[in-house]
């Protein structure tokens, strides 16, 4: 399938996007049809932007209290889950996924080290230009048609075994682990790679330099 030539995503595939309180992308971004949905604090961000979100979602403790009056808002009032947790579940409920998930970095470092545990549990789409970044389980596996001499990382969290096609250093059933060995900033040597998890979970970044196909 072949992705948009101005972000590299083939918007086709997913159902919304959800901004988190982090980084987000320029405001072109989100014109692409798709549900904006916004975790609280986001919704600031995307305002400012001249971006409406469709909802914002959380405890809605962050969001100023003059765009809290002017969008749709769904109040989640449990502490035991984070306000990216309260947006994937009101996304699943709503059949708005798989989703574009930006604004995952930024701020605090323990914020970020959250954003991707709670990543790690789904099979979205992360955006944070210009990388891109996947989840791979077990049995699973990727092909990728990228431009020579792209640069991308693979962290198993907490392990994968994993074996490559077309990198520059390959990998063969080999176990990347987190804390631990894992495999970044590689590169591709041919157009056409292949990612294969056999056990475990991989985290795979991949630093796009222009429009790519995957399937």
């Amino acid at each position: 399938m072949t992705t948009s030539s101005k972000h590299d995503i083939d918007y086709a595939s997913y159902q919304s996007i959800l901004c988190l309180d982090g980084t987000l992308p320029d405001a072109s971004f989100f014109q692409v049809g798709l549900p904006i949905i916004a975790a609280d604090g986001a919704a600031n961000t995307l305002m400012r932007m001249g971006v409406e979100p469709d909802i914002v979602i959380g405890d809605l403790d962050s969001i100023e209290p003059v765009f809290r009056q002017q969008l749709t808002t769904h109040y989640h009032f449990d502490q035991n889950y984070c306000d990216f947790e309260k947006s994937l579940q009101y996304l699943e409920a709503e059949s708005l996924m798989p989703c574009i998930i930006v604004g995952i970095n930024g701020g605090y470092l323990d914020h970020i080290l959250n954003n991707i545990n709670i990543f790690m549990r789904s099979n979205n789409l992360l955006y944070s230009p210009p990388m891109i970044g996947y989840v791979l389980s077990c049995d699973q596996s990727r092909t990728l048609e990228l431009p020579l001499n792209t640069k991308l990382s693979m962290m198993g969290i907490p392990s994968a075994s994993v074996t490559t096609r077309g990198l520059q250093w390959e990998l063969d059933k080999s176990l990347l682990t987190f804390p631990g060995k894992n495999s970044c900033f590689n590169r591709n040597v041919r157009a056409n790679i292949q990612i294969t998890v056999h056990e475990g979970c991989l985290l795979l970044l991949i630093y796009m330099q222009q429009s790519a196909r995957k399937s």
